[in-house]
């Protein structure tokens, strides 16, 4: 059988309920699926707001290396920084 997760959604399906059994399975499913859909949606965000927070507390300046080319008899040489001229 399905059950609500949370208290909120239990309060208000007992608030909405009626005697007509019909109608109290088409709104326990209604809310069984908005349930699952808050769910997700607010953990989503939960999520993203850590992340940002995060982010924002140890985020260090990186720099990109520098890539250098250099012909030499063979070809071309690829070096990440500095290339010693031989």
């Amino acid at each position: 059988m399905p059950k609500l997760k949370l208290t909120v959604f239990r309060k208000l399906y007992k608030s909405l309920k009626t005697p007509w059994k019909p109608l109290n399975w088409l709104i326990l499913g209604y809310l069984i699926g908005i349930e699952n859909r808050y769910i997700e949606l607010k953990s989503a965000h939960e999520v993203d707001v850590a992340v940002r927070k995060f982010k924002a507390e140890y985020e260090h300046a990186t720099t990109k290396p520098e890539v250098k080319m250099k012909k030499t008899e063979n070809g071309w040489e690829m070096s990440i920084g500095d290339m010693k001229d031989e």
